[in-house]
């Protein structure tokens, strides 16, 4: 997995190739294989990763 991607997220966790997942601050992106879903709190900068689960 492209660990930089996900670390990128801290920056702009809103960035182009995520989809809302659901609710706006649920987003899901793809990572190579994997498929990263999670969500955004504004207020405290936090992103909670939720599931990481392999394509295919």
């Amino acid at each position: 997995m492209n660990h930089r991607k996900v670390i990128n997220q801290a920056n702009d966790p809103r960035p182009e190739g995520t989809f809302e997942y659901g609710p706006p601050d649920l987003r899901r992106m793809r990572v190579g294989r994997y498929r990263l879903m999670y969500e955004i709190t504004d207020t405290t900068l936090t992103i909670v990763v939720i599931l990481i689960g392999r394509l295919g």
